[in-house]
Parts: structure tokens; sequence; C-alpha cells
């Protein structure tokens, strides 16, 4: 008896294996769970988006990912901020508004063919719109906003267009135009394609 107790008292329990032993931790793992987020997003909507798929996708634990976020919003959020930098739209002088029209909408569809700006689409229209999420939206949206009203005032100055009141309504039909051909119709909008929306959204402002 004595023999069997110093035996199992010798003996050291078996080490259970850790599922994500070998997987990158701390700063590589968020990145991993946040660009599978922005995949997610960019094939289904927010009130879709499933932590399930998201963990799988990036190889980690649900667990590991409502550790760091509690909510999906909070997921959300954290991977659209993460973005932000990528998403900045750099100021455009060209000489003209047709030339700065011109690359602000390639710009547009540059960022709409990609999974992250097909992702931030989404997450605007969805049904199930946090506070959050729009919050951070609407401070996304003054960039593009203030650089627009940069462009037509410039067009002023030069005796392009007639007046600056028009600078929000010119992005709202050069932005709508182009998330209407590419994320509804499904259509490519190449550079000629933007030059022909440019052309009318010009002629229509030109007054002539």
């Amino acid at each position: 008896m004595r023999q069997g107790r110093t035996a199992a008292k010798g003996r050291r329990p078996k080490r259970r294996e850790r599922r994500d032993l070998g997987r990158p931790r701390g700063e590589p793992v968020r990145v991993a769970v946040l660009a599978a987020t922005l995949d997610e997003l960019a094939t289904t909507s927010l009130e879709g988006l499933s932590i399930d798929r998201v963990a799988k996708a990036a190889q980690v634990n649900k667990t590991s990912v409502y550790r760091r976020w509690p909510t999906r919003e909070a997921l959300v959020v954290d991977a659209l901020e993460w973005v932000v930098e990528s998403l900045s739209f750099s100021p455009v002088d060209t000489g003209s508004i047709r030339g700065d029209l011109q690359a602000l909408g390639e710009a547009v569809v540059a960022l709409l063919e990609q999974p992250i700006g097909r992702g931030l689409t989404r997450a605007a229209l969805g049904e199930s719109l946090t506070p959050e999420v729009g919050a951070l939206l609407a401070r996304q949206l003054k960039a593009p906003h203030n650089l627009a009203r940069s462009m037509v005032g410039r067009a002023v100055a030069r005796g392009e267009w007639q007046t600056d009141e028009a600078a929000e309504a010119v992005l709202a039909m050069l932005v709508g135009g182009l998330m209407h051909r590419v994320l509804i119709e499904r259509r490519p909008a190449p550079p000629a394609f933007v030059a022909q929306l440019v052309g009318v959204l010009s002629e229509g402002a030109e007054g002539r």
C-alpha cells in the first residue's frame, strides 16, 4: 500500500496541451481577428456577422475574441478604427475641378473594390446600426466632406463653378453613383466611367 502511495505521489500530472499552442499572441492575434472581421463584413451585414466564423478564420478560440471584445459592436468598431489610416483621402489639387473629382472618384472605386470598403459600406447600411458604429462612421465622413468643400472652393476661385454651396451634393452624387455601380450593379467602374460621371456633375454645376 505504501509503495502504491509513493508511486502515486511521484507521478507528475500530464499537462493539457493548449489549443492555441504555437500561435502568435498579443497584437498579431488582434490583427488576425480584426482582418477576419472585415472579411466577414464584406460578405454579410452587421447584424449577420458571426463571431464563430470570425474566430475560425482568425484561428483563435471564440472565448479569446469575447475576452477582448465583449460585444459584436465593440469588435466592429475596433475593426473599423483599425483601418482609419488606410481610408484617409489625401488632398488632391490637379488644377481643375474635373481632375480633382476624377482623382477622388478613382480613390472611392479603389476603396469600394476592397473588403475594407465593402465592410464599411455594409456596416453603414446595416439595419441594426448601433450608436457606437454610427458615431465612428460619422467621424470618418468628415474627411471626404472637407475634401469636397476644398475642391469646390478652389473651382469657384478659378471661375469654373458658380457657387460653393453644391459641395456636399456633388460628393453625394459622385460617391452614390459609384456605390450603385460597384455594389448594386456589381459592375466595374474603370476610369472612363468615373470620367463620364464627373462630366455630368461638372456640366451641371458649371452652369454653362
